[in-house]
């Protein structure tokens, strides 16, 4: 299969982060309900398959477009899990040709498969950026979860890998259209001048992320600490940041500068979006971020940007 009719049969729908409905495919020829042949549907691998990787394979499971064959995580408990849920779904359809799933602990041999179309990568933060940019030189599309990498510096090389190798990417953010609807009602109200001409916008995010502080803790058997800790600084084994087995809590690693940007690259991804959203500077960015002065008594940020007229 060329890469020409790969991309003719299927796409990523652009869109999708301002649907707000996660990760999505479509065929552009057939309907999602429709039944589709192995050669018609798009072969997914998941790379990290947490808490949020785990609900994201669940619900592609229940969709006829696409077929996962491969799965991977640092802890043998995960991946076990999510082989077992991939291969207990598709084992009920006595009409596939399906031969099964791969349980991978190093992202690497799953990129390496050739029959492999996308990926969806819901690792933690410091580990987006890597895979990323090796699954682009592989010639995959890309669903990775926000925030997308972990400093600027991350976010020019990812996007040139993926403007080199022509490859379709999509990041997550779902608040636009979730929440019954009321971010884009409140944009919408902004919009149209319902609150009077839009000077400020306040922004709350949680705390910043602060140096990593936990106590070293025995690694868990069937845990590789090492490849989770990757590219971050060399540190001892905690649970907070990597939960032992099947999880179902987001884990603390967030908090911390090594693996994550706190609230402002948490829940801010999401709030600032929506800022950007009102204010119709979706292509812009903002100007100007001044922190606050003390970072221990304040948790918001002023985000000073142009204002639509």
């Amino acid at each position: 299969m060329t890469r020409t009719t790969h991309l003719t049969r299927r796409q990523f729908v652009s869109a999708v982060a301002a649907a707000g409905c996660g990760p999505l495919f479509l065929s552009s020829a057939r309907g999602a309900d429709e039944k589709k042949s192995p050669n018609d549907r798009i072969n997914l691998g998941f790379i990290g398959v947490g808490t949020m990787g785990r609900g994201h394979l669940g619900g592609f499971l229940g969709n006829g477009e696409v077929q996962v064959v491969a799965v991977c995580d640092v802890v043998k408990e995960r991946r076990d899990d999510a082989k077992r849920m991939t291969e207990e779904r598709y084992g009920k359809d006595k009409k596939t040709e399906y031969k099964g799933c791969e349980a991978y602990s190093d992202f690497h041999k799953l990129l390496a498969r050739k029959d492999i179309d996308a990926v969806i990568i819901a690792t933690p933060d410091h580990w987006h950026t890597i895979p990323c940019v090796l699954a682009a030189r592989a010639g995959k599309d890309i669903y990775c979860e926000k925030p997308l990498t972990h400093d600027i510096a991350e976010g020019k090389v990812l996007i040139e890998a993926v403007r080199k190798n022509k490859i379709v990417f999509q990041t997550g953010s779902q608040q636009r259209s979730e929440f019954g609807g009321h971010f884009r009602k409140a944009v919408e109200y902004v919009w149209n001048g319902r609150i009077g001409k839009l000077k400020t916008v306040h922004i709350g995010v949680g705390d910043p992320a602060r140096p990593c502080d936990l106590p070293e803790q025995e690694v868990p058997e069937g845990t590789d600490w090492d490849m989770w800790n990757g590219p971050a600084p060399k540190r001892g084994y905690n649970e907070a940041l990597c939960p032992k087995g099947i999880h179902r809590h987001f884990p603390a690693w967030r908090n911390y500068r090594e693996y994550g940007g706190g609230g402002l690259a948490d829940m801010g991804a999401h709030h600032f979006d929506i800022a950007q959203w009102a204010m119709q500077t979706d292509l812009s960015g903002p100007a100007e971020i001044i922190p606050p002065e003390d970072v221990k008594k304040k948790s918001g940020l002023r985000f000073v940007t142009p204002v639509a007229s």
